[in-house]
């Protein structure tokens, strides 16, 4: 088994083989004040915060992260591809995608939280992406403007946009917003946008409405239909554009859209939903 652990060996592992592989070159350093560097995927280093109870310390002891969706990030994209990256957060996503562009290629990693896109943007440059990688630090939505992200304690993947700077359990900070198409329109064309937004996903696929229609990306969405407030409205205006969607399961399988049990709001279950 080599050490380093690239997009293709991502791909084709079984999953159980490649989890073991990567827990074994897990290697984690705390470098004080609470900040931390640890080694995932096998192969790169990424900043993380001690602090962090829901994201970091799994990576720290098992080197990855949602598997499923790791894997089918590394069997579907490709070098030369453009990538986005939203609610990129410290940036675990954001490395892979690098690595499967390639040099050819280019991601875009939008997150709004200051101190993740610090970090993110430090974890960019240790492994070398640079060039590839173009870090976002603005929430998007429907419209550009100004909002109030709330981060809860110990959970900063778990961000939010909110509507008021009063809320108990977690710091709030004023972040500017942009479109999905201003961000996106930039480049040539735009291949895959990956969609984790714990909410805001109404309002980023509101705002890349020109991007759906000129380059009809691979959407993959993480869909929560109790937090929307019309879901049904919401996932049928995305098959009006695609026409079709498959969930991914957390089997790493692809299963046709069962449309009832995504709209069930009673089940509040994050479901990882595929456009394309």
């Amino acid at each position: 088994m080599p050490m380093d652990l690239y997009p293709e060996h991502l791909a084709t592992l079984p999953r159980p083989e490649l989890e073991d592989a990567i827990r074994r070159a897990v290697q984690t350093a705390y470098l004080g004040d609470g900040l931390v560097l640890a080694r995932i995927l096998g192969r790169h280093k990424i900043f993380l915060r001690s602090a962090d109870r829901g994201f970091a310390c799994h990576v720290m002891l098992d080197g990855y992260w949602e598997m499923w969706l790791t894997q089918f990030l590394a069997r579907h994209v490709k070098p030369g591809m453009t990538a986005i990256d939203v609610g990129a957060n410290f940036g675990y996503f954001t490395l892979l995608l690098g690595d499967a562009v390639g040099a050819a290629g280019h991601v875009v990693a939008v997150e709004p939280n200051p101190e993740a896109a610090s970090l993110l943007q430090e974890s960019v440059l240790l492994n070398g992406h640079r060039t590839r990688t173009t870090v976002v630090p603005h929430a998007l939505g429907a419209s550009a403007g100004r909002g109030w992200l709330w981060a809860p304690d110990g959970e900063p993947k778990n961000a939010a946009l909110v509507g008021t700077e009063n809320i108990p359990g977690g710091t709030t900070v004023e972040v500017s917003t942009l479109t999905l198409d201003e961000v996106g329109l930039a480049y040539a064309k735009v291949d895959l946008v990956k969609i984790d937004a714990e909410g805001g996903e109404e309002g980023i696929v509101a705002g890349m409405r020109q991007l759906i229609a000129r380059d009809r990306p691979t959407i993959v969405l993480e869909f929560n239909a109790a937090r929307y407030a019309d879901p049904r409205r919401f996932l049928d205006e995305l098959l009006a554009s695609y026409g079709t969607a498959r969930e991914l399961s957390l089997d790493g399988e692809l299963l046709p859209l069962d449309r009832a049990s995504v709209l069930d709001q009673t089940s509040r279950e994050d479901r990882t939903l595929l456009f394309e």
